[in-house]
C-alpha cells in the first residue's frame, strides 16, 4: 500500500475542499488532498483525490491515491486506486494497486520494462 511509502506520514499541506473549482494547471509541493474540481494538469509529490474530487487533466506525481474521478493520463511512481475510483485515461506507473469495484478506461503500463532488451530478445 502507498500508506507505507515515503511521504505517507507527512502532514497534508493543502486541501482543495468540496465545491471549490480550480481552472488552470497546478504545481504542488508536498502532500495535497483534492475534494473539489481541477480543470488542468497537476504536478506534485503526493496527491490524494477524495471521493468528491474530480480532475480533468493529466497528473504527474510520485504517489497518488484515487477515490474520486480523473479524466486524463496519470504518470506516477506508485498509484493506488480505491473501489470508488474512476479513471478515464492512460496510467503509467512502476507500482499499481487496484481495489475491486474501481473503474479504469485506458491503457495501463505498470512495472519496470526495458524495451531495448525485449526487442533484442525478439530478434535473436
Amino acid at each position: 500500500m502507498i500508506g507505507s511509502k515515503k511521504g505517507s506520514n507527512e502532514e497534508i499541506k493543502s486541501i482543495l475542499g468540496e465545491g471549490l473549482k480550480i481552472e488552470g494547471n497546478m504545481i504542488i509541493d508536498g502532500k495535497i488532498r483534492i475534494d473539489g474540481e481541477v480543470n488542468g494538469d497537476i504536478r506534485g509529490n503526493y496527491i490524494i483525490l477524495g471521493k468528491s474530487g474530480v480532475v480533468k487533466g493529466n497528473v504527474l506525481t510520485n504517489y497518488m491515491v484515487v477515490t474520486g474521478a480523473i479524466t486524463g493520463n496519470i504518470q506516477a511512481e506508485e498509484v493506488e486506486i480505491k473501489s470508488s475510483g474512476k479513471i478515464k485515461g492512460d496510467i503509467t506507473t512502476q507500482k499499481l494497486s487496484v481495489e475491486s469495484g474501481a473503474s479504469i478506461e485506458g491503457q495501463i503500463k505498470s512495472g519496470e520494462f526495458n524495451l531495448s532488451n525485449s526487442s533484442k530478445e525478439t530478434k535473436e
